[in-house]
């Protein structure tokens, strides 16, 4: 279904590929979420990430895709540099834990004025402790990605919630 890549391998020619980059504040998940789907195991330590990016190949609608995923610092510090990877992304995944309060009010005050003035498309929950719709977040957030791409629009970035219990 998916395959990760090294970090500096990019899409086979004739590939189509789309850039995902993951938002939220540090500690929501973002980074569990993403080693889920792209190596199949729950990071049980709390590692505070800068910046990571992964390459996963997956099949969507029996096509080959390749999907740059950038997964970024969550922490206030990275405010000014998280903004630096945005350009160019196909999609973007806001992030929060439904477990806290703070993580769902900071990314509901800071996203639901973003994703208005982007057109949201896609609301989706998911827990990466569970391996619960993981697959579905990345799958979904490629299909809008190459939707978007063959309708010939001004990228859309589609805002997917996480909810990591």
């Amino acid at each position: 279904m998916k395959a990760a890549q090294a970090p500096g391998e990019e899409a086979p020619p004739g590939v189509q590929s789309a850039k995902v980059v993951l938002v939220g504040d540090g500690g929501c998940g973002k980074t569990s979420l993403l080693m889920v789907f792209a190596e199949g195991d729950f990071p049980e330590n709390y590692t505070p990430t800068v910046f990571e990016r992964y390459n996963v190949n997956l099949q969507i609608k029996g096509k080959p895709v390749h999907l740059q995923i950038w997964d970024t610092a969550g922490q206030d510090d990275y405010d000014r540099l998280r903004p630096l990877f945005y350009p160019d992304a196909n999609v973007l995944l806001l992030c929060f834990d439904v477990t806290s309060p703070y993580s769902f009010n900071n990314v509901f005050d800071r996203g639901q004025e973003m994703a208005r003035s982007v057109g949201a498309v896609a609301y989706l929950e998911c827990s990466a402790r569970l391996h619960d719709n993981v697959q579905t977040v990345f799958q979904e957030a490629a299909k809008v990605a190459l939707s978007s791409r063959r309708r010939n629009f001004w990228r859309r970035i589609t805002r997917n919630f996480c909810v990591v219990t």
